[in-house]
């Protein structure tokens, strides 16, 4: 169900917030969290009910490999298990995700051509099966002691961020679902601070992603087209802007909505464009999805290898990051655009290894639009439908003759998008300077101004909402 609708605003999560409060002071913890559960599946079910039995499955699965993997005592079954949790889930992601991708690729190799089966991602399979991953290994780790059923289902399917994360571990989400430990007046403050997250998340959704939408979608539409190198950049930064207020804006929407509940999720965002490297980029964006990486990717590939080197390091980093640019989609581009990454990263740890050569250091502010253009850079492969537009559209951005035309961009006054310039400049200013969300809310007080900031903030979108057609978040897709 999406959060940017007024089915969830005023009717869903009101309804599962209020069902689960009562249910909790009636009958304790055990009763609010089942009530959760069932809110959750609710949820998960509410746009195609069938994907229900492929979320079930995969829990009831995890949960029992789990048990079982615990229960051994030799290290040699133990690791068995783990294995096989491993493949199952890995191989039911390229079921669902990645076998047409595969089989495609095969043909143009020669192989004989075959029938595509045509299945749609069930939704958000791509962070359940991480969580599950995570929560396996961590069990074979002694991290964590497998959950009750009730616990794992709960843990895994929690609506606010089953579909898009953020990507959550069982050590610091089942702790909260079955024994809080809240008081009431933290309770109402995590409540107000969720409010304002949430109304903070709706206004970077409708009013910023969805306006920079409208801008970048001219651009893409026209395909693999001649733009001058000012509707280029105009176009791409666009897009970028758009993806980065969509997800942050879903984050903190999912933060929010939890926090309402009196539920904790991990932060996902902070500021990522003010980055001055790549790596620094990745410690800001998507941060759950790149702790993730760092912690079940690249240290066991690094692991495989005799010894740890700067050899080592580098292969390790390529391999995760290409892996990670295929996670977010069965396409080419993505496999470019986590390379792309994996090479600046490495490109990133050869300086750092170079301190001693003395090698000039970029002043902040150059250093920051260089990461920007090279994060920019890369986005275009991300929205691109293959490479050969992807890669026509990225030499565009070099200057050359004619290339401060504007032909095309004449096309976007057609989508009214000269009315929203106010917007399209505040957004600007809040990726590259303005407080983030978390330092917004982690600074709230509950005070009149603070509620009607909130009040003020909702009511925008939910007008904008009113006269416009919600677009999909941009994760979804994945």
């Amino acid at each position: 169900m999406a959060f940017n609708s007024f089915t969830y605003v005023f009717c869903f999560f009101p309804a599962v917030a209020l069902i689960f409060a009562l249910a909790r002071k009636i009958g304790g913890a055990r009763a609010g969290q089942g009530a959760l559960l069932l809110g959750s599946l609710v949820a998960y079910a509410w746009p195609k009910p069938s994907n229900l039995w492929l979320l079930g499955g995969s829990i009831v699965v995890n949960w029992f490999l789990a048990r079982r993997m615990a229960a051994e005592t030799r290290e040699s079954t133990r690791r068995r298990w783990l294995q096989l949790g491993l493949l199952l889930n890995i191989g039911f992601l390229c079921l669902f995700k990645y076998v047409n991708f595969f089989l495609s690729n095969l043909m143009l190799l020669g192989l004989p051509r075959v029938a595509l089966p045509d299945w749609a991602f069930p939704l958000g399979i791509s962070f359940f099966t991480l969580q599950q991953i995570m929560y396996l290994v961590d069990c074979y780790e002694g991290l964590i002691s497998p959950s009750g059923l009730l616990d794992h289902a709960t843990f895994v399917a929690f609506f606010p961020n089953v579909t898009s994360g953020p990507l959550a571990r069982a050590k610091a989400m089942v702790p909260q679902l079955t024994a809080p430990k809240l008081t009431s007046d933290e309770r109402w403050e995590l409540g107000a601070q969720g409010l304002f997250l949430f109304a903070t998340g709706i206004g970077k959704k409708v009013l910023l992603a969805d306006s920079f939408a409208r801008v970048a979608d001219v651009g893409f539409a026209a395909g693999a087209t001649d733009w001058s190198t000012v509707e280029a950049w105009v176009f791409s930064v666009a897009y970028t802007m758009q993806i980065y207020f969509d997800f942050s804006g879903y984050t903190d929407m999912a933060l929010g909505s939890a926090a309402m509940l009196g539920i904790r999720l991990p932060r996902n965002f902070n500021a990522p464009f003010r980055a001055r490297t790549v790596i620094e980029f990745w410690q800001r964006w998507h941060m759950s999805l790149s702790a993730f990486i760092t912690t079940y990717l690249y240290t066991p590939i690094l692991r495989a290898f005799s010894r740890a080197t700067l050899v080592t390091a580098a292969v390790a980093t390529l391999l995760s990051m290409t892996i990670a640019g295929l996670w977010h989609g069965p396409s080419w581009t993505f496999v470019v655009f986590g390379l792309l990454h994996g090479i600046a990263l490495v490109v990133n740890q050869v300086r750092k290894k170079a301190k001693s050569k003395r090698l000039p250091k970029l002043p902040p502010l150059i250093a920051t639009a260089v990461t920007f253009a090279f994060v920019n850079l890369t986005f275009i492969f991300f929205r691109s439908p293959d490479l050969t537009t992807a890669a026509h559209f990225a030499a565009q951005l070099l200057p050359r003759p004619g290339g401060l035309g504007v032909e095309l961009l004449r096309e976007v006054r057609k989508v009214g998008v000269t009315t929203l310039l106010p917007l399209l400049a505040f957004g600007l200013y809040a990726a590259f300077a303005g407080k983030t969300s978390d330092e917004l809310a982690g600074a709230l007080k509950r005070s009149t101004l603070a509620s009607a900031s909130a009040a003020a903030l909702l009511l925008a979108s939910f007008l904008y909402l009113n006269s416009n057609i919600a677009k999909q978040f941009v994760y979804f897709a994945f």
